[in-house]
Formats: structure tokens, sequence, C-alpha cells
């Protein structure tokens, strides 16, 4: 099977167990902010006039609610383990 299409920055002859292990590395980063919101409670007050986020932690944290960044790690851990299966079982 040829993987071509799916990272087209990939050029023959290129280390191609790199650019797993670089989905790998994003996919659980990916991950691990899109768990924070079932870690963390989301940092609102009540009744203030200002509720943005005061510093760049509350800002992680409100941006990870949106929930796209589970789903895009999730993807991505799954991608690359199949690349590297496939290619382990090449070799």
């Amino acid at each position: 099977m040829r993987f071509d299409g799916l990272l087209p920055l990939v050029k023959e002859g290129t280390d191609f167990k790199k650019y797993t292990m670089l989905l790998a590395v994003l996919g659980v980063i990916s991950l691990v902010v899109g768990l924070i919101p079932y870690i963390f409670d989301y940092p609102y007050c009540n009744g203030c006039e200002n509720s943005g986020p005061s510093n760049i932690w509350e800002l992680i944290i409100m941006l990870s609610y949106e929930g796209w960044y589970l789903q895009i790690g999730l993807s991505l851990l799954l991608i690359s383990s199949l690349l590297l299966y496939k290619q382990r079982k090449k070799n």
C-alpha cells in the first residue's frame, strides 16, 4: 500500500518514520489539550464585568472547550499508529 496522497510533503527517499513520529507527537499534544476540559473547570466568573482569560493557561482551557482537539488528536494517533504498523510489517 502506498501513502502518496496521505502526506504530500513527504518526498521519495526521505525517512518516512520521522513524519509518522511527528504525527504521533502532534496527536499526543492535541489529545492532552483535548482532555483538559474533563479535568479542569471552565474559567468563568458569574457577575464579573470582564470574565475573559486572565492568563495563558485560562486561554488554553477556554480554547480546549471547543472539543476539536480531542477528535484531531485521536485521528492523528490512529493514522500514525496505522502507518507505523504498516511500516514495521513491511520491514
